[in-house]
């Protein structure tokens, strides 16, 4: 028979749970403010930082940012590059931190960010790479 938990694990489980809940919030109210259609893709990326590039996953993209699936510690409102293998890389913000994943708002200019992504996105279907 499993143990109860302790007083600390109770208290870790349900700050976790706070900050799950809180970010899931954030990323619907998000949505709901979102200005483009969002495009379903599986893509392996990088985010580089000024102390070096992160592996990981863009798991939906538009033309104003994208959901990245990674294992790091950042901040909201810092600055990154999203790095996707045949693409010229995107300067972006973080906009909202989950666990595990994130959301970034692309800084460049749009019309820079049409050429870049506007023949991927206008496609119908998800897709696995670029």
């Amino acid at each position: 028979m499993a143990e109860p938990l302790s007083q600390k694990d109770n208290n870790e489980f349900d700050e976790l749970w706070r900050i799950r809940q809180a970010a899931e919030r954030e990323a619907r109210e998000a949505e709901d403010r979102r200005a483009f259609e969002r495009k379903n893709v599986f893509w392996k990326a990088r985010l580089v930082l000024p102390e070096g590039a992160i592996n990981c996953v863009v798991y939906d993209l538009s033309m104003g940012g994208a959901r990245v699936r990674l294992v790091a510690q950042l901040e909201k409102e810092q600055r990154v590059r999203l790095d996707i293998d045949k693409l010229s890389p995107l300067n972006a913000e973080i906009v909202w931190l989950g666990i595990g994943m994130i959301g970034i708002r692309f800084t460049d200019d749009p019309a820079f960010i049409g050429r870049t992504l506007g023949p991927l996105l206008a496609g119908g279907a998800a897709q696995r790479s670029p």
